[in-house]
């Protein structure tokens, strides 16, 4: 009996401690995973997510809803409530789409909102640069600090110091401007080419001065900057999609006829496939999520498809108008029930995701139709046809059958590996399992919630043993912000007993607020009061402060309008009605009119009739030119042609003479050019044909006068 009952106890004890266990996972998934009990496009994830794209020296991440610090790897996705801390001599990177974020070292940062339109930061102490290269309507940056919030609404370059104390902020615009928010509804705008100062919250104790000089961070943050700019491939990725300036570096884009455009890596090794060398994590409100151990390993893993092109890997992107959503792997899992091996293998070209966590139709379309570029092979019609029949299995939760996936029998695509290992963010390629596809041929494609949970090891790979601890207590300062973080950041907080709820101070800002530029109130209120409230000495910095007290410039607002609006009222109206008849310039352009019309310029060619008529004989000149020159040739001619008439009648007389003497006609052919002699030794009966040894050479050098320069010739001769 008393083993019975002490069987009893001790199976008590592991049901309870069991049951910690799970709540303690429960409650950090809860953590990371947004209110879904509305339903609609309120519960649906972000849109995009911050990468880690660069990380050196003693680097820490805190997931959200996490107390511990867990190892930051390159690729690693970041989102609302995570965090991370840099030691001495640390730099981190992370990559938004359109805009890059850098921190120095002994610096604490934090992801508050992160969406397509919104990237809110808090920044506790430290450096933060932060480079905003594209920007839709609408969208803003905004980095929030013990002292002020900062608002960036265009592109440009800008840096925030924080101090370690948390106490006073420096924002330096390179490029660029932006608007500073403090307490009290206090507005600053900020300029490039100088830093700004702030000693408190209300922006009262401010000091501006020119931009010195840069330091190693500044020069880092360009070279950054400037490969960025180097490797822009936006003729076949969208600038949205994150981690695509890493494309060109490690692989080439080449047309193919089948699939369009398509990148191939070019650092691979042999047998290598995708969704194979990484690891798997948790990562709300998302679940499992890859991490690549390529350098280039995040934008072909959470945007476009993958395709087996004659032997080789190839990754189609998504399309290049289309502003892609975030997934956080391309995959289909296979598996045999819970306990056993967990296997997935990349989705092909036009083939539909099925993400294993809540979404609305709106998502799970938008979802699948940015990612998924249309081909010769398909159309538009049968891709958003059959994402509507397999949204209907998704929604009640059916296993999608009847799809033939064409990477599931490719050579090396079907990856497996223990559940144990899955769940704990372990290397794939050091735990994979060699399992036969065919075994899993009949397997169902289900989704990765039913084949394994998520274990307290699930969210981030442990730090290193030797690395020193980071600490938490700077997340705990108070920050100024504009925007309510995300509900996720409140939920994460909220987990932890002891803990406030959330350390950000909503501002109230009103948007109609005067902002202080350069000393005078913006944009239109200039009461008389404001400027006599600022009567501080003439320091040159000094004077651009409003000086917004809390009570002070309301006290004098109201008094200001006694003496103000009367004074001008009466003096606006003088110098505003006389100047509305000078408004009407009609006299100045009635004028204007008849002078755009040349057309007395043109009108006087009576002076230049002379110059006509030197013309017209110039003309005239020219034309019996031309006549002479046409009867000349035309002379010419005729005695060519006299010539030419003249010969053929001559041979026909020395055709007669020739049967006397056989030798005779052979001759006469070779006489008129090469020896005219032998004619002129017989008796005078060949004295007529003597025009015959001349008519070829002679008459075209003397047409006139052909007969008469032979026998000059001949004579000559004989004499």
């Amino acid at each position: 009996m008393r083993v019975l009952n002490a069987f009893r106890s001790c199976s008590r004890g592991w049901r309870i401690l069991l049951t910690a266990s799970l709540l303690l996972c429960t409650g950090m998934v809860l953590a990371q995973t947004d209110d879904n009990s509305q339903g609609g496009d309120s519960s649906d994830p972000p849109a995009r997510v911050a990468r880690l794209a660069y990380a050196s020296g003693d680097l820490g991440l805190m997931p959200s809803g996490s107390t511990d610090w867990s190892a930051a790897d390159v690729n690693r996705p970041l989102t609302n409530g995570d965090k991370l801390s840099s030691g001495p001599d640390a730099r981190a990177e992370l990559d938004l789409g359109g805009a890059s974020l850098r921190i120095s070292g002994q610096s604490d940062i934090g992801v508050l909102n992160l969406t397509d339109q919104i990237g809110q930061f808090e920044l506790t102490q430290g450096t933060l640069n932060i480079t905003v290269r594209n920007l839709d309507q609408g969208a803003t940056y905004e980095i929030d600090t013990p002292t002020l919030a900062l608002v960036i609404n265009q592109p440009g370059t800008f840096r925030v110091d924080v101090g370690a104390n948390g106490n006073g902020t420096t924002v330096t615009p390179f490029d660029g401007g932006g608007i500073v928010y403090g307490e009290n509804n206090a507005q600053r705008e900020v300029f490039s080419g100088r830093s700004y100062q702030f000693g408190d919250a209300s922006l009262n104790d401010m000091t501006v001065s020119e931009i010195q000089g840069r330091d190693e961070f500044d020069a880092w943050c360009n070279d950054r900057d400037a490969q960025y700019a180097n490797t822009a491939n936006t003729q076949y990725v969208p600038s949205d999609v994150v981690g695509s300036q890493d494309l060109n570096q490690y692989g080439n884009f080449e047309q193919d006829e089948d699939y369009g455009t398509v990148w191939y890596p070019t650092t691979v090794v042999a047998g290598w496939a995708p969704y194979r060398y990484g690891h798997w994590v948790w990562i709300g409100p998302w679940g499992w999520t890859w991490v690549d151990s390529s350098p280039w390993g995040f934008a072909p893993y959470h945007y476009g498809r993958w395709a087996l092109v004659r032997g080789r890997w190839g990754w189609i992107p998504c399309p290049p108008r289309a502003r892609p959503i975030y997934a956080p792997a391309l995959v289909a899992f296979v598996g045999i029930g819970r306990g056993g091996p967990v296997g997935w293998f990349p989705l092909g070209p036009h083939e539909v995701y099925n993400p294993w966590y809540r979404a609305s139709r709106n998502y799970y379309t938008n979802v699948n139709v940015t990612n998924i570029r249309i081909t010769r092979n398909i159309n538009q019609v049968t891709v958003i046809n059959n994402i509507h029949n397999q949204y209907n299995f998704y929604r009640e939760g059916r296993p999608i059958t009847g799809v033939n996936y064409v990477n599931r029998d490719a050579p090396h695509a079907f990856t497996a590996m223990p559940t144990q290992a899955f769940a704990s963010a372990r290397n794939v390629q050091g735990n994979q399992l060699h399992v036969d596809p065919k075994q899993l041929a009949n397997a169902p494609v289900v989704s990765p919630a039913t084949l394994q949970r998520p274990l307290p090891t699930s969210f981030a790979p442990p730090r290193n043993g030797n690395a020193r601890p980071l600490p938490a207590a700077g997340f705990n300062r108070q920050v100024m912000a504009v925007r309510p973080p995300a509900p996720a950041v409140a939920a994460a907080a909220a987990v932890h007993a002891g803990q406030p709820a959330s350390n950000v101070r909503v501002l109230n800002v009103q948007p109609n607020a005067p902002r202080v530029v350069s000393g005078r109130t913006f944009p239109g209120r200039t009461e008389p009061a404001q400027p006599q409230a600022a009567p501080h000495p003439g320091v040159a910095t000094l004077p651009q402060v409003p000086h917004f007290a809390p009570a002070q410039p309301t006290q004098q607002v109201q008094q200001a309008p006694h003496y103000a609006p009367p004074p001008r009222e009466v003096q606006q109206a003088p110098h505003y009605l006389p100047r509305q008849p000078e408004v009407q310039q009609a006299p100045h352009y009635a004028p204007a009119q008849p002078t755009v019309q040349q057309a007395p310029r043109y009108t006087p060619p009576q002076p230049s009739i002379q110059q006509e008529r030197e013309r017209q004989a110039i003309m005239e000149q020219q034309q019996q030119q031309q006549q002479r020159f046409e009867a000349e040739q035309r002379a010419r001619q005729e005695a060519e042609q006299r010539a030419r008439q003249y010969v053929p009648e001559q041979p026909r007389p020395s055709v007669q003479p020739q049967p006397r003497e056989m030798q005779a006609p052979r001759e006469i052919q070779r006489a008129p050019v090469y020896q005219p002699e032998p004619y002129r030794q017989p008796p005078p009966q060949y004295s007529r044909p003597e025009p015959q040894q001349q008519p070829h050479p002679q008459p075209q050098q003397n047409a006139p006068h052909p007969h008469y320069t032979p026998p000059s010739k001949n004579d000559n001769q004989q004499h």
